[in-house]
């Protein structure tokens, strides 16, 4: 029991932890919707160097690698157990946190994960470990040229519109739940956690996925 308490404990606080991030890295991100006639390409450049150089933020890329590996981590250990101990296989629960998004958060979980290592590999790869990235005529790493011809492809739009879609389904019932492990949601406070919830869930992949498709249409030029 004390072991499954523990879990619960690191899912909900690597989970709130990776909320953290996805927010932090959407106000880097959404300088992609600066029009380049306003220096999006300088600006963007220049937050990409600062975001690879600060020590700070080294820290911090490193707190976000470890919150993923343990909430997949301790996320498969409870979907596992959760599913040895039931009763009856094709027994159907009907509760207030029986939602489509809770059902499937081991499925949403994968798909998630699997786009992280396609992201990974398309951008922060390439920006870290090859000499595929030219310079911007400031003399910056011109990571803003590699996004914009990465958007430029609809399959690579489709899949990150996509993922936001897990990503949505994902924290909608993540986002309560992890307040709730945490002991801070209370039968007083638990529907305001939900609303909160239902609106970070809809506004951050919302906006995730707007920047693909204004790149993808040229709205930047």
């Amino acid at each position: 029991m004390k072991l499954y308490i523990i879990n619960k404990y690191l899912a909900a606080l690597s989970g709130l932890f990776l909320i953290l991030f996805l927010t932090g890295h959407l106000a880097g991100n959404l300088q992609l919707l600066i029009p380049e006639d306003y220096g999006a390409q300088k600006q963007f450049n220049e937050y990409a160097e600062f975001m690879s150089t600060n020590p700070v933020v080294k820290v911090l890329s490193i707190l976000t690698y470890i919150s993923i590996v343990l909430h997949v981590g301790v996320t498969a250990y409870l979907t596992i157990d959760a599913r040895r101990k039931r009763e009856t296989r094709y027994k159907t629960v009907r509760s207030k946190t029986n939602s489509l998004s809770s059902r499937y958060m081991g499925i949403l979980g994968t798909v998630i994960l699997a786009f992280i290592i396609i992201h990974l590999s398309n951008f922060w790869y390439k920006a870290k470990f090859t000499d595929e990235i030219m310079k911007d005529p400031f003399g910056k790493k011109d990571i803003y040229s590699m996004v914009v011809d990465k958007f430029k492809n609809i399959e690579h739009v489709l899949v990150y519109v996509m993922a936001m879609g897990a990503i949505f389904l994902h924290t909608l019932h993540g986002f309560s739940s992890g307040f709730q492990s945490l002991g801070v949601s209370t039968s007083k406070t638990r529907k305001y956690f939900k609303i909160i919830g239902m609106i970070y869930s809809l506004v951050i992949p919302l906006l995730f996925a707007l920047i693909p498709i204004y790149l993808f249409f040229g709205l930047h030029k």
